[in-house]
């Protein structure tokens, strides 16, 4: 039996259908992720589970008992709530107050712990989402997107909930800290055997961390299912929101007339991982670069070629990134070729080791790395890599003359369809950038024309 079920749940606002009889369930321990479009009822339905909405119809059970009906008073769910916690859009972070405050806030609230018992939960909870124990006298506005996020996600354990609600928990965050709350939603689960509903219209998130994906269009769930069967579906309208073509061309009426090109579920049966897997065993058939151990750049293109292909028919984007150190000859000249290539070292292993693990990275020698970034957002990505970008630089290296020195470094991105349809033309394009980067004062990150 579930632990939390939805039935056949309705809400109007005024003369709009939100919710047209929504029903799913939640398993102990399993991540459940809703998508959809954008006012589409996503977080309509967490609303109604922590009672800040009371349905027109249906009900809402945890652990076979009704929480949430047309008739539940809103008085009456308080005694339901505790067994919730919500990670709200953006963290909702008390701007007023530090880290600490918000943390225990909820404790001081609903709890009768002694001021040192809450000091020794705000360390957990910030040991539990990855965070120092120093950030307690930080302020919201000190921190970064997904620094609040982790935040917002403190405060939310420290009640020690059954369920954990996530509303967009990536929101507006660049690729790579995206991925990074992504792992920490799965390894909560792992390590507190967390119920987790996620919200999320990130396709790349869901089939992360969700064992189950409900999908609703026009109010319904026209999917529920797992991450497998989502990309093995021949529903047209799924189909386009996966490969996230905003236009539709299909109704969802019309799966009869749609056919598929690809066997979706064959090109996908390996994971992200898998790839770099596949393609560290291909570079040692092939080569390693020997100064960053990473694989040459013909070991690279081989792997690269195979996702292209399969990235190709299942529509999906590569955003292949070239990242070199500026001035590299300079260097060489001003303090030795042993300091240029541990400069060079240094950026190259500070780079690569700051994307995801999924990724796939390569080197051309000397001063310049190769990145392989599949299945991203076309729209983003540039941003996320020059993230990684002003990261990678932010090291301070003495020099032969025991001088502080802080490396620069640029990068190029080429982005499959656009700047080029096999490997061999994406990498030289990304490199032709990097090169376009580098003659205009290097220290930035160009997308290819």
């Amino acid at each position: 039996m579930s632990l939390l079920r939805v039935e056949h749940l309705k809400k109007r606002f005024g003369a709009q259908t939100v919710l047209d009889d929504i029903s799913f369930g939640v398993e102990q321990g399993e991540i459940l992720c809703v998508i959809g479009e954008s006012g589409g009822g996503k977080s309509v339905i967490l609303k109604h589970i922590i009672g800040l909405i009371m349905p027109d119809g249906g009900r809402i059970l945890f652990k076979d008992q009704e929480i949430c009906s047309p008739t539940t008073k809103a008085s009456e769910f308080d005694k339901h709530r505790k067994h919730f916690g919500m990670l709200f859009q953006g963290a909702a972070l008390f701007d007023s107050k530090n880290v600490g405050e918000n943390i225990a806030f909820p404790l001081r609230e609903h709890t009768t712990k002694t001021e040192d018992g809450i000091q020794a939960v705000i360390a957990d909870a910030l040991e539990k989402v990855g965070l120092q124990k120093a950030f307690q006298t930080k302020m919201p506005s000190e921190l970064s997107g997904g620094m609040r996020s982790r935040v917002g996600l403190a405060r939310a354990l420290v009640m020690e909930p059954d369920v954990m609600l996530y509303d967009e928990p990536t929101s507006a965050l660049d690729p790579i800290m995206t991925d990074k709350i992504n792992d920490l939603i799965v390894s909560l689960r792992e390590k507190l055997k967390m119920t987790s509903i996620v919200v999320t219209h990130d396709m790349g998130s869901a089939y992360k961390v969700a064992d189950k994906i409900a999908m609703l269009y026009q109010g319904k769930v026209i999917f529920y299912g797992t991450p497998a069967e989502i990309r093995a579906t021949r529903n047209p309208y799924i189909q386009q929101f996966i490969r996230s073509q905003r236009k539709l061309h299909y109704a969802v009426e019309e799966e009869t007339v749609y056919q598929d090109k690809v066997d979706v579920l064959a090109l996908r049966q390996k994971t992200m991982r898998d790839r770099r897997v596949r393609m560290q065993q291909g570079a040692a058939t092939v080569g390693t670069d020997s100064e960053t151990g990473l694989p040459d750049e013909t070991s690279f293109v081989v792997a690269l070629q195979g996702e292209v292909e399969r990235c190709k028919a299942s529509g999906a984007t590569i955003a292949v990134v070239a990242c070199g150190v500026d001035a590299i000859d300079r260097l060489k000249l001003d303090f030795g070729e042993l300091f240029s290539r541990m400069a060079s070292s240094e950026v190259a292993k500070r780079f690569e080791s700051n994307v995801r693990g999924t990724d796939i990275a390569g080197s051309i020698g000397p001063g310049t790395i190769l990145l392989a970034l599949v299945e991203v957002d076309a729209n983003t990505v540039a941003r996320g890599i020059e993230r990684i970008r002003q990261t990678s630089c932010d090291v301070s290296l003495t020099t032969p003359g025991n001088q502080q020195f802080k490396p620069s470094a640029s990068c190029g991105i080429a982005l499959l369809g656009k700047h080029g349809d096999d490997a061999q033309a994406l990498v030289q394009n990304a490199v032709r950038t990097l090169r376009a980067a580098q003659n205009q004062g290097g220290n930035k990150t160009l997308v290819a024309s």
